[in-house]
């Protein structure tokens, strides 16, 4: 199995059975929750996390493409 995540400059911090973690070349990271099922294991693409800069908020983008910000 090849997991294809990386970007040029990207680095891998942690991998474990339910998710990998990368470090982005912005040093922003991305936690990419996987999902095993009985064709194989997929990257849940509707729940990645971003680990950004930022003032403590937490921002989510809705399927319309309407941000919503908590504090």
């Amino acid at each position: 199995m090849k997991v294809n995540v990386l970007h040029e400059g990207d680095r891998v911090l942690n991998v474990t059975n339910e998710f990998v973690a990368v470090e982005r070349v912005s040093g922003e990271a991305d936690i990419l929750p996987l999902i095993e099922e009985k064709g194989g294991m997929w990257i849940d693409t509707q729940h990645i996390l971003t680990l950004g800069y930022g003032n403590n908020t937490i921002q989510i983008e809705t399927e319309n493409g309407l941000t919503i910000t908590n504090f």
